[in-house]
């Protein structure tokens, strides 16, 4: 009776735990992630505010405003009073041209945003998890 109690508690305990490897990278890895770690719960709180926009332009020297691009133009986001809760993230019209150093990201899900011309370096964190991509500023 014991072992049927430990075998149940240990089949109960794996329940809904996902034992399956992250998949492998598909393609050139971007180098130093962490600017971008750092920023996702921002960063994913400003894609919601403006979710027809889809490239986050990431100023290194800058922790709580992102630049956020597509058709639809530009726009920045903010959390006001540096304020570091995501929550309180705001949009508001593009003002001042990002650094040359910015960061260009696409969050994950979707496509290799590299189009035909190249491989979009792939962002992933210490799991293997595929965060998104980094866009090249020259472009094609």
């Amino acid at each position: 009776m014991r072992a049927v109690a430990i075998a149940l508690l240990s089949a109960l305990a794996a329940c809904g735990q996902n034992t399956a490897p992250s998949p492998p990278p598909t393609g050139p890895q971007y180098e130093n992630p962490e600017a971008i770690i750092d920023r996702l719960p921002l960063i994913d709180a400003c894609l919601a505010l403006a979710p027809d926009r889809r490239v986050v332009t990431i100023d290194p020297t800058a922790n709580l405003t992102l630049r956020l691009s597509g058709e639809a133009g530009d726009l920045d986001c903010a959390v006001p009073d540096d304020d570091p809760d995501p929550a309180r993230a705001t949009v508001l019209p593009a003002l001042n041209d990002p650094p040359a150093d910015a960061i260009l990201f696409v969050r994950a899900p979707g496509e290799n945003p590299g189009g035909e011309c190249y491989e979009a370096p792939e962002v992933r964190n210490e799991a293997g998890e595929l965060l998104g991509w980094t866009l090249d500023p020259e472009g094609c």
